[in-house]
C-alpha cells in the first residue's frame, strides 16, 4: 500500500511540475506575440525580422495559463501537498498532551468528511450538472480532438477533485488514528512518499 502511495505521489508531482512547465512556455509565448512587432527592427535578418512583424497576441495563452493554474493549485493540494505544509493555527493542538492531540486530529478528520459528503452533491451539480457551465465557454480555447469550445465547469471540476482527495486523506488520518499511531496528524499524511519510512523507523 504504502509503495502504491508513493508511486501515486511521484506521478502526480510529475504532472503538476508538467503543467508549471507549460505555464512558464506560454506565458513566454505570450510575451513574445505581444512584443515581436515592436522589437522587430532589433532583428538584423531580414526575413525574420519581416515574420516578427506579422505576429499578433494569443488570446488563447491568457485563458490556457488560468485554467493551467486553477488545476495546479487544486491538484497538487489534492494529491502531494501534505497537511503539515499547509498554514495552520495549531496553538491548541501543540499545547495538547499526545491523547489529546490523537482526539483533536480525529475530530478535525470526521469534521472535514461531514463537511465534505454534505456539501458534495451541491457543488456537484451547481459545476457538472449546471447547464449555465455547460454553456459558457472558454471563448479562445478548444478541445484538441472535437475542436468544440471548454466549457467552463471543467475549469472548477478540479474542486470536486479535491473534496475527493480531502474524504480520502480525512480517512486515511482515522485509519492510523485506529491503528494506533501516536501522532498521525503531521508525520502520515495522504499520500507522504515518507510515510512508510517513518512508520519502519517507529516499529524498529
Amino acid at each position: 500500500m504504502t509503495r502504491m502511495l508513493r508511486w501515486v505521489s511521484r506521478l502526480s508531482e510529475g504532472i503538476a511540475a508538467m503543467a508549471l512547465a507549460a505555464i512558464f512556455v506560454i506565458f513566454l509565448l505570450q510575451i513574445f506575440t505581444r512584443y515581436a512587432p515592436k522589437i522587430a527592427w532589433l532583428m538584423p535578418i531580414p526575413p525574420i525580422s519581416a515574420w516578427m512583424n506579422t505576429l499578433e497576441p494569443m488570446g488563447w495563452t491568457v485563458n490556457l495559463i488560468s485554467l493551467l493554474w486553477v488545476w495546479i493549485i487544486f491538484f497538487s493540494c489534492a494529491f502531494f501537498v501534505r497537511s503539515r505544509d499547509h498554514v495552520a493555527f495549531d496553538i491548541l493542538y501543540q499545547s495538547a498532551p499526545p491523547r489529546g492531540r490523537i482526539v483533536l486530529t480525529g475530530a478535525g478528520a470526521i469534521i472535514v468528511i461531514g463537511i465534505m459528503l454534505y456539501s458534495f452533491a451541491p457543488t456537484w451539480d451547481a459545476i457538472m450538472a449546471s447547464r449555465l457551465m455547460e454553456l459558457k465557454k472558454l471563448q479562445t480555447l478548444r478541445m484538441p480532438i472535437t475542436g468544440d469550445k471548454i466549457a467552463v465547469k471543467y475549469l472548477f471540476a478540479s474542486y470536486i477533485l479535491l473534496m475527493v482527495a480531502l474524504i480520502l486523506r480525512s480517512l486515511w488520518t482515522l485509519l492510523f488514528i485506529l491503528r494506533g499511531v501516536p501522532d498521525p496528524s503531521p508525520d502520515t499524511p495522504f499520500l507522504d512518499v515518507h510515510a512508510g519510512d517513518k512508520e519502519n523507523q517507529n516499529e524498529h
